[in-house]
């Protein structure tokens, strides 16, 4: 809602409903044990269709209560399906997807204002010295595609006093300074943080992303090294949200 109303764009809300959690909650053989209590209990997808409902009620509500102080249209599609197959679709023709999973969570973005005027540059100074920034990584390879979210990554390390860390992918060392020289130029600042890693970089044992709390991963939604399955497979188990950019 923040980027939308920077950016002076609509808003559209995908509500994916997990189709492989309904088909689940139906086998005989699948239980639920409740958190607090330990207790278990046989599932159905009728209680799992009704828990959707109020979490869609709720989304909406949040929605409703986010449009009163911004002047940014916003609107609420339901689809079924999986989630990340769902938000590539979704995608399609839109600058900016945000892909946020029920297993992720956004606490390092909550109360955090926009910043502008003269005192951006003093809160993000004051936020790196801290280390109170909100971590985002996004990923550069030099293609006309990871261009666009480079420059989406820094508009939104500018909006969330956010400490941005460029991954480099390349084959070569050559290839990695040329990219590293790119990626100052298009950001006009050389004090650019890189981390370097390989060309099938999320294939890597360490995880070149981590699961801090409200951090965000910026990548360019056609990317055919992506589109494979382990680069999908990894991105879906990471604990941070992940951004598109069309």
């Amino acid at each position: 809602m923040m980027l939308a109303a920077s950016l002076g764009t609509d808003l559209e809300v995908v509500f994916v409903e997990d189709a492989n959690l309904l088909r689940l909650a139906d086998l005989p053989v699948s239980r639920e044990v409740d958190r607090l209590s330990g207790m278990t209990r046989n599932l159905d997808s009728r209680c799992i269709a009704r828990a959707l409902r109020c979490e869609e009620q709720r989304l909406r509500q949040e929605m409703a209560r986010l449009g009163d102080s911004s002047s940014v249209r916003s609107s609420l599609r339901v689809v079924r399906g999986h989630y990340f197959s769902e938000a590539l679709a979704a995608s399609v023709g839109v600058n900016v997807t945000f892909v946020h999973g029920a297993r992720r969570s956004l606490p390092g973005l909550a109360g955090i204002r926009p910043i502008s005027g003269a005192s951006s540059g003093a809160a993000r100074g004051r936020a790196q010295r801290t280390g109170m920034g909100v971590p985002l990584w996004t990923l550069f390879d030099g293609s006309a595609g990871a261009v666009r979210a480079l420059e989406v990554a820094l508009l939104l390390a500018r909006t969330l006093s956010g400490n941005l860390v460029v991954l480099i992918s390349a084959h070569d060392a050559d290839a990695m300074e040329s990219r590293k020289r790119k990626a100052r130029s298009i950001a006009e600042r050389n004090d650019l943080q890189f981390r370097e890693v390989g060309e099938n970089w999320f294939a890597q044992p360490a995880r070149v992303v981590s699961g801090a709390a409200g951090g965000l991963l910026v990548l360019a939604r056609e990317d055919p090294e992506r589109e494979g399955s382990p680069a999908r497979s990894y991105i879906e188990s990471l604990s941070v949200p992940v951004v598109l950019v069309g």
